[in-house]
C-alpha cells in the first residue's frame, strides 16, 4: 500500500482509509476487520463521535499497536466546551494520549463555519497541548472550502470526490475540483470521502467506475471508504492496486 505525506501535518497515512462510519457487529469483529486491513497497509482509519466505531478503533489499536496508525475522528460541536468535552471523550473512548486528526464534522455553509470558530479554536488549544496532532474540517461545500485556506488552524479538510456531484451542497463535480485543488496546493492535508455516494452506488461496474476516479483524483493525499466486510475491504484493495498500476505509481 502507497503512504503520501499529509500535508503539512507531519503525518503519514496510507493512501486508503478505513472508513468505520458504516462498520456494524461488535468492538471484537470491528478490531478484526481494521487489523486485517492493517495487515494489507491501510493504516489510515477514520471514526467519529457520531459512529459508535470508537471502541472498535481502540480494540483494533491494542490489538496491532498504536505508533503505526493515523487515527481521524469528528466532532459536531460548535462550541468551545463541547469541542473540549468532544476531545476528551474521545481520548478516553479511543484509549490513546492523542488524536492524530480531530475534525469539525460536516460543516456545510459559510454560516455554519462562523457559528463553529469558537470549537475550531478550542481544536486548536488542545492541539497545542498535545491533545490533537492535526486540527481539520470535513465539508460538502465548495464555499467552505474556499474559507478554509485563510484559516491557518486549519490543517487537514476531507471533501467530496465523487464524478456525479452527489453529496455536494454547492458545485458541480468541477466547480469542487477547483475548490480542493486550491486548498491541496497550500499544503493542507486532503482527503476524499462520498466517493460510493454513501452507498448509493452498488453495480459493479459503477463501482469499479466510482473507485478508478477517486483513486486516480490528483489533488488528495487519500481517499476514505467505508468498509464493513472482508470481502469489501479485498475488493477495494485489489482495485486501488490496478488503479495505481494504471497510473504508473
Amino acid at each position: 500500500m502507497r503512504i503520501a505525506e499529509l500535508g503539512r501535518t507531519g503525518l503519514t497515512v496510507s493512501t486508503l482509509c478505513f472508513g468505520t462510519g458504516y462498520l456494524g457487529g461488535s468492538p471484537a469483529a470491528g478490531a478484526r476487520l481494521l487489523a486485517r486491513a492493517y495487515d494489507l497497509g491501510i493504516t489510515f482509519w477514520d471514526t467519529s463521535d457520531d459512529y459508535g466505531t470508537h471502541p472498535h478503533v481502540a480494540r483494533a489499536l491494542r490489538d496491532v499497536g498504536r505508533d503505526g496508525v493515523v487515527v481521524a475522528t469528528k466532532t459536531y460541536a460548535s462550541t468551545a466546551l463541547g469541542a473540549r468535552r468532544a476531545v476528551g471523550k474521545a481520548l478516553r473512548e479511543l484509549g490513546v494520549e492523542a488524536v492524530d486528526i480531530f475534525l469539525l464534522h460536516a460543516v456545510d455553509s459559510a454560516g455554519d463555519l462562523e457559528a463553529k470558530l469558537p470549537a475550531l479554536e478550542a481544536l486548536s488549544q488542545a492541539k497545542a497541548r498535545g491533545l490533537i496532532r492535526a486540527v481539520g474540517v470535513s465539508s460538502h461545500s465548495r464555499e467552505v472550502l474556499a474559507r478554509l485556506a485563510g484559516l491557518p488552524e486549519v490543517d487537514v479538510a476531507l471533501v467530496v470526490v465523487n464524478r456525479t456531484g452527489a453529496w455536494m451542497k454547492d458545485a458541480s463535480p468541477a466547480g469542487m475540483t477547483r475548490a480542493i485543488r486550491r486548498l491541496y496546493r497550500t499544503g493542507r492535508g486532503v482527503y476524499g470521502m462520498k466517493v460510493l455516494e454513501s452507498g448509493r452506488v452498488t453495480e459493479p461496474r459503477a463501482v469499479a467506475t466510482a473507485l478508478r476516479y477517486a483513486f486516480r483524483y490528483p489533488h488528495v493525499h487519500a481517499i476514505c471508504l467505508g468498509i464493513t466486510s472482508e470481502a469489501e475491504l479485498e475488493a477495494d484493495v485489489a482495485m486501488w492496486r490496478r488503479a495505481r498500476r494504471t497510473k504508473g505509481a
